[in-house]
């Protein structure tokens, strides 16, 4: 048996129904589905708003394929009797939680205290802040924007519009519009764990690029988004994973596929200590994740754990 974790409807061309060609294509019996809820996003274009009611709509077309689950944005007002309305309906986690707070901000205290009244999991990405190049109106902006984005705009953005003004001399007069602070998705380990001590009957399920850099104790000073150096030290996140039963983890992504291949002789044994506490999962993206993690020909039990064992405890 195989549960995915982390799949979202409506993203990256997944419709419904193709949320269920693919969990055939790669024997996949079951999957979390997930939201995404912002009310005003620190970047608007990079932004997807994902839906509970898209969420409903396929698991009632396909409800023996599909575990709901929706994290509403907690600086609404409202959104406790939100959760309390969808956990009527049938939600079975919180997730997945995508916001631009700080773990000890008074939304998440709120957050938290629903989530542990209604006793369920909560899925969360973190990711660290950064300068981003957001492309102005015209569609030549667009197009260098577009460009400069697949190489070295996430690690280098002020070398890109230096590059980009020099080359294209008529945009440096909006040089200054071309940068934009992105302040990060919770994006603090040192208040995460107060929260984990705080809320110990909440389990946390961590997940993103900034949750899975920490799997190296170099996280704080390695510039690269996504590292490909080996693992000399191992990180916060083991630490974190050790001393909290509440701690668990999902590999989906780029940022747990990179986690797990970057250093495949770490990895072997980080998946053998941490097997009863990690979920498999893609967040709709094809890695041949399946193919990475068989590759460390692990004991069966340990497979089982993270296919599927550990899902169906989490969510009863």
């Amino acid at each position: 048996m195989i549960i995915d974790a982390h799949m979202h409807v409506n993203f990256k061309g997944f419709e419904a129904s193709g949320i269920i060609e693919y969990l055939d294509k790669y024997g996949i019996d079951l999957c979390w589905l997930l939201t995404w809820e912002e009310n005003n996003p620190a970047i608007p274009q990079n932004y997807i708003h994902l839906s509970i009611e898209d969420v409903f709509d396929a698991y009632e077309k396909y409800p023996s394929r599909i575990v709901p689950m929706y994290a509403p944005d907690p600086v609404a007002h409202d959104f406790e009797d939100k959760m309390i309305f969808w956990h009527k309906n049938g939600i079975k986690g919180c997730g997945e939680l995508k916001v631009s707070l700080s773990w000890n901000s008074e939304e998440i205290t709120r957050l938290l205290n629903c989530i542990n009244g209604l006793n369920i999991p909560l899925v969360f990405h973190m990711e660290a802040s950064r300068d981003y190049y957001i492309p102005n109106s015209t569609l030549w902006e667009q197009f260098l924007g577009h460009l400069f984005s697949l190489s070295m705009v996430h690690e280098q953005p002020a070398k890109v519009v230096n590059l980009i003004a020099r080359i294209f001399p008529p945009l440096k007069s909006k040089r200054s519009k071309m940068l934009i602070h992105f302040p990060g998705y919770l994006l603090d380990f040192i208040n995460l764990r107060k929260r984990l001590s705080q809320f110990p009957n909440v389990i946390f399920i961590g997940h993103g690029p900034l949750f899975w850099k920490g799997i190296s104790a170099d996280w704080e000073y390695n510039p690269s988004f996504y590292s490909k150096t080996l693992i000399k030290e191992e990180g916060v996140i083991c630490d974190l994973l050790s001393k909290h039963d509440n701690l668990y983890a999902d590999i989906s992504g780029r940022s747990g596929y990179n986690a797990l291949s970057r250093d495949k002789k770490f990895s072997k044994q980080f998946l053998i200590r941490f097997g009863h506490k990690l979920l498999y999962g893609t967040d709709n993206f094809e890695y041949n994740l399946i193919e990475l993690l068989n590759s460390f020909a692990l004991p069966k039990e340990i497979y089982d754990r993270i296919y599927f064992e550990n899902a169906v405890k989490l969510i009863n």
